[in-house]
């Protein structure tokens, strides 16, 4: 980010040419502080009015603004003049206000979004209005990276105490803020900042500022620009990073140590229990998720992950959330997920529930939208004794002739505990269970006992 302080003399303000829009002259200011840059744009009377306010309010001459002129002033060779003229006033202005820098002048060339000092001074404004209200209700607040930024910055090295500046920085209204927040939103960008050539997610940050006490939610971040993390792993219960482009959870729950090769004490989040990654470009889950022990719910949606690895160590994690990958193999799940009670694999390619058939903790199973397209593919999940909640919605076999009946005959006596794409089993639908399981009892060879079936779904019946 630009900085006037640190290169007070490496900065140079320049009207590089004009633009009309709808049949009026707009000069564009190009406004360099040494390597940053950014564009301004300002019709004259708008360089009028803010000449009326500084000839005013801050002694500036009167005589030194280009003249107005009603006849003539769409004639090229009057702009170019008038933008030369335009151009030498701002420097002037420039070197007669650079140690007072006035709200106007600040605001006219968009200081006060591009430079960090003035940017802070708006922010810290902000929070001082805000925080009464944000912290006694949502305790939630989004900063931009550049924000993060431009705090770090001030903090490393502050800016010069000018004694003739209107007013100065005070931090205090940010940092107040931000250690007794619950939660904190941060937002980055890959594009170059509004009108400058400020990258947003080129600038380094990091969290040490600040404490939060609940949840970080990072979106849109370049994971590499963090420096540290701070307190985080000590204090969070949520996690959620969502279009950062991360590869490997390792991007994310070791995004500030990643030149270190072991896995310490320091880098582990004690009291994680919700993580969710959705949107980024995770290939797998590789063994860094260890790191978050406490773990219970981990969400996984919109990746590119083909497989379900171990994550037994997780010993709390009851609720995983992994739609919209590329999982097609799903071999002995129950040697990977441990006691997970929801899972949610919709919009995948699994083909057969075969792996699942020892997950005997699970009670809700989303496989919405996958490539089931045999009903007996269907029969492994007879085998799990919780299961309540089954979606299977948007597979071929949800086409097939009694697709209903036939699966809730695969739960035998606890069909009528299963509610099937969101819906439980009908009577007629029960009833037509029982038949079926009548009849393959007796090409079995076996004798059925039909009054015990009829008896145990009419208090089935009588229960509801």
């Amino acid at each position: 980010m630009a900085s006037l302080w640190s290169n007070a003399n490496d900065v140079s303000i320049e009207i590089s040419t004009t633009e009309e829009i709808v049949g009026v002259t707009f000069y564009i200011i190009v406004v360099k502080i040494s390597d940053f840059k950014w564009k301004v744009k300002h019709r004259y009377s708008e360089f009028y009015t803010l000449h009326n306010q500084l000839v005013t309010e801050h002694g500036v001459s009167k005589d030194i603004l280009p003249s107005k002129k009603v006849i003539g002033t769409k004639n090229e060779h009057f702009i170019e003049n008038r933008r030369k003229a335009l151009e030498e006033y701002l420097q002037r202005i420039f070197t007669f206000l650079r140690r007072t820098m006035p709200k106007e002048f600040v605001e006219f060339l968009d200081f006060h979004i591009y430079d960090i000092y003035f940017l802070l001074k708006d922010l810290s404004l902000k929070c001082f209005a805000e925080s009464d209200f944000v912290l006694s209700s949502t305790r939630v607040y989004t900063l931009k990276t550049l924000e993060l930024h431009a705090i770090n910055e001030v903090l490393k090295s502050p800016i010069p105490d000018f004694s003739n500046l209107n007013t100065h920085l005070d931090l205090g209204p940010i940092l107040d803020l931000c250690s007794q927040l619950d939660n904190l939103i941060i937002v980055g960008s890959n594009n170059e900042y509004l009108q400058s050539n400020i990258i947003i997610n080129k600038l380094p940050f990091d969290l040490c500022p600040f404490k939060i006490h609940k949840s970080l939610y990072l979106k849109n971040v370049l994971l590499n620009s963090i420096v540290s993390l701070g307190t985080v792993r000590d204090t969070l219960t949520t996690l959620k990073v969502s279009y950062c482009n991360a590869k490997h959870i390792a991007d994310i729950l070791q995004c500030d140590v990643l030149h270190k090769t072991t896995l310490e004490g320091s880098q582990r989040w004690t009291i994680l229990e919700t993580l969710d990654l959705s949107n980024n470009n995770l290939t797998e889950i590789d063994h860094t998720i260890n790191l978050a022990r406490s773990l219970k719910n981990l969400i996984l949606d919109h990746n590119k992950i083909s497989t379900i690895s171990d994550l037994t160590q997780l010993t709390n994690l009851t609720s995983l959330s992994i739609e919209y990958n590329l999982i097609t193999v799903c071999n002995d799940l129950h040697t990977r997920l441990g006691n997970v009670k929801s899972l949610n694999m919709a919009q995948n390619n699994v083909v057969t529930t075969k792996g699942f058939y020892k997950l005997y903790s699970l009670e809700n199973l989303n496989l919405n939208c996958n490539k089931i397209s045999d009903i007996s593919e269907l029969q492994y999940l007879g085998n799990l004794p919780c299961l309540e909640n089954l979606i299977l919605s948007g597979n071929n076999v949800a086409a097939t002739v009694d697709y209903r009946v036939k699966l809730f005959e695969y739960f035998g006596d606890r069909a009528s505990d299963i509610c099937l794409d969101n819906e439980k089993p009908s009577e007629a639908e029960l009833d037509k269970v029982s038949v079926l399981r009548a009849l393959r009892i007796v090409k079995e060879g076996r004798t059925p006992n039909l009054s015990i079936d009829k008896t145990k779904h009419l208090l089935h019946i009588g229960q509801r």
